[in-house]
């Protein structure tokens, strides 16, 4: 069992890696055992140790000519995939522009990550309505509209995610019993789309749907928020049907 002090050496780890990695630059493309060490302030040995580990993962590669090191393959790797996502985002963005010129609410695109809501884009409606929300950042999935259509959608077992999920309560509308969760997310498999009725925040309410690959792969969901008083049963209806559309042509980002 992880205990306070394991968490703290794993963070230790982790931000020592880092520092060896900000080590390298253009000018300095290779540098020795004892380049790193002087430039991290720590012995040469502590330095190795961390270099052998990060050599088996590919993050790192040593010269054997002059077994110096450089930044290995795993980090292009890495920046191909942040790559695909800002290009996945650049596309999205027209349709996501064009989805709230029709609905005039605020518009989401969101990833599911590490059972979370992750927001890659968002994009302001002329009503200017301030929510709480901002790229880069994660919601909880129990909670709001996105995180549902990933619950529903996203390639795993809901049923088994809502199980180890903690389903706080961020208003007094927030579903918190697992159960009516699951029933819930059966519901919205087979409509297609899925509600937070004010239960992330009160006086909000999202609409929500998936967005798939031309091959059926769920990638991601897409949203339109706004105030309750905006959104009653017609208009929720006509937010459904936009955001459809807006799926539809999102599909097509990536044959």
């Amino acid at each position: 069992m992880s205990t306070v002090t394991d968490k703290k050496i794993l963070n230790t780890s982790v931000e020592k890696a880092f520092k060896i990695l900000d080590c390298f630059s253009t000018d300095k493309m290779e540098l020795g055992v004892t380049e790193i060490a002087k430039q991290m302030n720590t012995n040469k040995s502590a330095v190795y140790r961390m270099l052998a580990t990060m050599e088996t993962l590919n993050v790192i590669q040593q010269n054997p000519e002059n077994e110096k090191y450089r930044l290995g393959l795993k980090l292009f790797e890495l920046g191909q995939k942040v790559s695909i996502h800002k290009n996945f985002i650049s596309k999205a963005r027209p349709f996501m522009e064009e989805l709230v010129k029709r609905a005039g609410e605020t518009a989401h695109l969101a990833i599911y990550r590490n059972q979370k809501v992750y927001f890659l884009d968002k994009v302001v409606g002329r009503h200017d309505l301030q929510i709480n929300s901002q790229i880069g950042t994660e919601k909880p999935l129990h909670c709001t509209g996105l995180g549902k259509i990933m619950l529903a959608f996203a390639e795993h077992n809901y049923e088994n995610i809502v199980k180890h999920l903690t389903l706080n309560s961020i208003t007094k509308n927030t579903i918190t019993d697992k159960k009516k969760l699951i029933t819930e997310v059966e519901k919205i498999k087979s409509k297609g789309f899925a509600l937070d009725m004010e239960e992330n925040e009160i006086g909000l309410i999202c609409v929500a749907v998936p967005v798939f690959s031309t091959n059926g792969k769920f990638i991601a969901a897409i949203s339109t928020s706004g105030p309750s008083a905006r959104f009653n049963e017609d208009e929720i209806q006509t937010y459904t049907g936009d955001l459809k559309h807006t799926a539809e042509q999102l599909k097509h980002i990536f044959s």
